[in-house]
């Protein structure tokens, strides 16, 4: 720190012996100026503060209109409560069913916009028939699943009791 501010100092005294204090204050004084104009103009990326659309937000903001965007806002809300497609890896399934080969996906804000792109390539009457059913929309309750392993427990020669 020490050297650093002794190398400062060195500088600036050559600037003031070639140019003079008041040609390097003004110089100093522009700088700082153009500086701030810069800065305004181009917040530093940091103090930006990134925001996360939701699934029906990104819909909204689209430029979509219509049967489609009605259609489409219908699945994002679902999407976003998590009824449709309710984690990053059911989306990567759905769109390999659709024949594209998703991206790295780190998460659910980010596959929706992946799957928007594909979704927004479908007939709307396709996109009506998954608004209107729970296909695709991976196992919401895993009671079911839960009843099947329990029969299937029960089934074993272990878990039977002495009879």
């Amino acid at each position: 720190m020490k050297s650093s501010k002794a190398l400062l100092t060195k500088l600036l005294r050559m600037l003031v012996d070639e140019w003079g204090h008041d040609e390097v204050a003004a110089a100093l004084a522009s700088t700082n100026a153009s500086d701030s104009l810069r800065s305004a103009e181009n917040p530093p990326r940091s103090s930006k503060k990134r925001v996360r659309l939701t699934a029906t937000e990104q819909i909204e903001r689209s430029a979509l209109e219509g049967e489609q965007k009605e259609v489409l806002l219908q699945l994002a809300g679902r999407y976003d409560q998590k009824l449709f497609l309710p984690s990053v890896a059911d989306v990567r399934e759905f769109l390999i069913m659709m024949g594209v080969r998703p991206i790295d996906m780190k998460d659910r804000t980010q596959a929706f916009r992946v799957l928007l792109e594909s979704l927004m390539r479908l007939p709307v009457a396709r996109l009506q028939q998954l608004a209107q059913t729970a296909l695709h929309s991976g196992p919401s309750e895993l009671g079911p699943i839960s009843d099947a392993i329990t029969i299937a427990g029960e089934r074993l020669p272990r878990l039977r009791q002495n009879e």
